[in-house]
């Protein structure tokens, strides 16, 4: 009996044990959040410093432009002077008019000059100076104007006779002596604003590395604290999940979908704390890198490692987030055929020009026969970049690229990278395709985090193809990869033709509709618009991109949409949701057209909003029966908006 009570006793501490470490990990929650709290407000307390620093700045330099204007104005005006000066001493020589043409025009402007520059000046020295000039100058040009009429009434040696009396040389001297003052003066403001200014950008500098700095350490923070609550809650799931799974196995599936939730959050949330601290950081480099006025040699080198630094931990996350996407079963393709010509041109557009700056040259295979392949487009396109790209930064000075092809039986083709750059030892090549081994290259030119090249590898594995490499040290290297070939759609248009019910042809004066078609697969396109041809009162508009989509429904108010769900850039759902809170086009029926078919991608289509979901490949009836069916909710609504009735 007390043997039986013991071993009750052991059952239920777990449990007790299980329960308090569910309530810590809830306690953590909200010390979470008062660290962010935290957090967010020495932020912006320092953002705000940073503003305000900023504004200094403006003023600062403002000051200082004025300054500097200032200088530049009194010089003008002594040259001016010293021009009439010259003009009137040629006339006395010579007796010729012309000379005094610079004269004239100083004597007529000097005066409204001085007087300009002394009301921007306030009251002080500077101002002194100006004032003492003023009936200076006044005389000076007296003296000038009895010269040139001495000459012209009584002849050079009157004018001698008044030149010998040093009077004109004792005003100028007067004037310069006063300039000089002025001058003096506007310098050492100017000095004391350029101090000032370096001050306030060391004082700007100062908080913007200590921002930086602290959000990223911070992120660090928050991320681990995020993990280390994630994996308690989660081991507490775990041990709850493990003995209700003793007791009912049924709930093994309910346990699974919650640890993937957890980490699917753990990822999510770690996303968003690194980027936002690195947004900030990047942001900031990147204002003060072009800022006005240009910082030192020693700040930019600063900034250089701060940039170099934040662009470099942005693309070690998306890729760490890109791989624990694919290892956690979360990417879906679309496997449909791909055109291998389309894809290779469109990647040709996009590395040629970084080889072109290298002075690599490169070449791409003609295919005699289209050739199509059973994969995803973009995981595809993806996959050509980043080899493409590899072959490129690792290449050798004026090396080469070369992409060819070879058919592999039975029903499969390599696609071929060769690149002339160091090659890889044997060693080397048993490590590739391991997360971040960079094969001893950490310490070169080239940056790289070491997981382009696991992802690479995953994609292709997940399209049901094959990757490899070989290698020769001083020759160059060859990145392979193969994937199963896949017939031409031209024979699946044929199938889908002869297999699409005949349609009457519609009476005469029956409305056109407009069918808008978004897919960036063209002989998934072809085979819509082959069967659309089927149907006179129905006209076909298509668009490649989500982008394009969404204008050319806001545009031509087409009846009925067809989206795919895998679209390069914006995905389809998001077009969807885009176009539903649009109130010019929330009243067309959108129907998805996609190759995910599994039927939890149909529940998430239709819960997410979508009028109706078919799958590939197409059944002609299916899909024209949910045609008619998008139409004749179109035509109500329409009927409904005319009415001006509220809608269903």
């Amino acid at each position: 009996m007390s043997e039986t009570g013991t071993g009750t006793g052991r059952l239920q501490q777990p449990k007790a044990s299980l329960h308090a470490g569910g309530n810590i990990a809830l306690r953590a929650t909200p010390r979470l959040l008062a660290l962010f709290a935290g957090a967010v407000l020495l932020v912006a307390l320092a953002v705000l410093a940073a503003f305000q620093a900023f504004r200094q700045i403006e003023s600062t330099s403002e000051a200082r432009k004025n300054a500097y204007e200032l200088v530049v104005s009194a010089d003008a005006l002594l040259a001016e002077l010293i021009d009439a000066e010259s003009s009137q001493r040629g006339f006395a020589l010579t007796g010729d008019e012309a000379f005094l043409e610079p004269y004239l025009a100083v004597r007529n402007g000097i005066s409204g000059h001085l007087e300009a520059l002394r009301q921007v000046i306030p009251s002080g020295a500077a101002r002194k100076h100006l004032d003492a000039m003023v009936p200076t100058m006044a005389a000076k040009l007296a003296h000038m104007s009895r010269v040139i009429e001495l000459r012209r009434s009584h002849g050079a040696d009157a004018v001698l006779t008044a030149v010998n009396t040093r009077e004109g040389k004792r005003l100028m001297d007067a004037i310069r002596a006063e300039m000089r003052g002025f001058v003096q003066l506007q310098r050492e403001v100017l000095a004391e604003h350029a101090a000032a200014l370096q001050s306030k950008m060391r004082y700007l500098f100062a908080i913007i590395v200590a921002v930086s700095l602290f959000s990223l350490l911070f992120a660090l923070l928050f991320a681990y604290l995020i993990y280390r609550e994630t994996q308690h809650r989660l081991m507490n799931l775990v041990y709850i999940k493990t003995q209700q799974m003793l007791e009912v196995q049924e709930e093994t599936s309910r346990q699974l979908r919650l640890a993937t939730l957890a980490k699917s959050d753990f990822l999510s949330n770690m996303s968003h704390e690194l980027r936002t601290p690195l947004n900030a950081i990047l942001g900031f480099a990147q204002l003060m890198e072009s800022g006005v006025p240009p910082a030192t040699p020693s700040q930019k080198r600063n900034l250089n490692q701060i940039l170099k630094a934040g662009w470099y931990l942005l693309e070690l996350i998306n890729e760490i987030l890109d791989l624990a996407l694919i290892e956690s079963g979360k990417v879906t393709l679309s496997r449909e055929p791909v055109a291998l010509a389309d894809v290779m041109l469109e990647c040709r557009a996009m590395v040629e020009p970084q080889a072109q700056k290298r002075g690599i040259g490169m070449t791409f295979p003609q295919f005699e026969i289209p050739c199509f392949v059973k994969a995803d487009r973009t995981r595809v396109k993806q996959v050509l970049i980043n080899l493409l790209f590899n072959a490129v930064k690792y290449n050798k000075p004026a090396g080469t690229v070369v992409v060819d092809y070879t058919l592999r039986p039975p029903n499969s083709i390599r696609i071929n990278i060769r690149d002339s750059g160091a090659g890889l030892a044997a060693e080397q090549l048993r490590q590739l395709f391991q997360p971040f081994n960079r094969l001893g290259q950490e310490s070169g030119a080239e940056q790289g985090t070491g997981i382009g090249l696991v992802v690479t590898k995953r994609l292709v594995e997940l399209m049901g193809g094959t990757i490899g490499a070989e290698s020769t040290l001083g020759v160059g290297s060859v990145f392979w990869f193969e994937l199963n070939l896949a017939p031409a759609p031209q024979l699946a248009k044929q199938q889908a033709g002869d297999a699409a019910l005949a349609r009457p042809q519609a009476p005469e004066g029956t409305p056109v509709r407009t069918l808008l078609y978004v897919e960036d697969n063209p002989a998934n396109l072809e085979l819509v618009e082959q069967l659309v041809a089927r149907r006179p009162d129905l006209r076909l508009l298509s668009a490649a991109d989500a982008e394009l989509g969404i204008e050319f429904a806001r545009s031509y108010q087409p009846e009925v949409i067809l989206m795919d769900i895998n679209l390069p850039g914006i995905s389809g759902t998001a077009a969807m949701k885009i176009l539903g809170r649009d109130p010019s086009t929330a009243h067309i029926p959108i129907i998805a057209l996609s190759a995910n078919a599994m039927p939890r991608d149909i529940e998430n289509g239709l819960n997410a909003g979508f009028f109706g979901y078919l799958t590939k490949p197409i059944k002609v009836k299916e899909f024209m029966d949910a045609l008619d069916v998008a139409l004749k909710f179109s035509r109500s609504a329409s009927d409904r908006a005319a009415r001006k009735e509220p809608a269903l």
